[in-house]
């Protein structure tokens, strides 16, 4: 009994797949309206973020609101940019952020140049910022 035991646990052996493209790097960002330079004032919107960097330069995100945004707003874009808290960076990528669906979250892929993974990578200081209908300079931001 014990063979046959061995037996059928050694004939089920599963295949291993180990994939070929890896995380480089990733980031959080915990995004919200009192984050904007400048400061806007009456809006409570708030936001979340993951983002990947695959080794195969290929940047992966999710971004969503955890509520429906003030006064009837839409998110409108997402940035990153190059830039330490409290102060306003330069653009580095542009994300497809314009088709939010009906619960408030997007996610997508951009191919990166590799100069442009290798700024990412290097940089101590990133934020991600989204706009919006009403808030075309930045409705929410954060720091990765």
């Amino acid at each position: 009994m014990p063979a046959l035991a061995l037996l059928f646990f050694s004939s089920c052996k599963k295949e291993v797949y180990t994939s070929d493209i890896y995380i480089r790097k990733q980031w959080k960002a915990d995004l919200s309206a009192s984050n904007i330079i400048p400061a806007i004032t009456g809006r409570t919107d708030h936001a979340v973020a993951t983002v990947y960097l695959m080794d195969n330069n290929e940047l992966h995100y999710y971004i969503y609101f955890d509520k429906p945004l003030n006064n009837g707003d839409s998110p409108a874009g997402a940035v990153i940019n190059l830039g330490a808290a409290g102060a306003n960076g330069t653009a580095l990528i542009k994300l497809d952020a314009s088709s939010f669906n009906d619960k408030r979250e997007n996610d997508g892929a951009v191919t990166l140049s590799a100069e442009a993974a290798a700024s990412l990578v290097s940089q101590t200081a990133l934020y991600l910022q989204v706009s919006s209908s009403q808030q075309p300079n930045g409705l929410v931001r954060g720091q990765m």
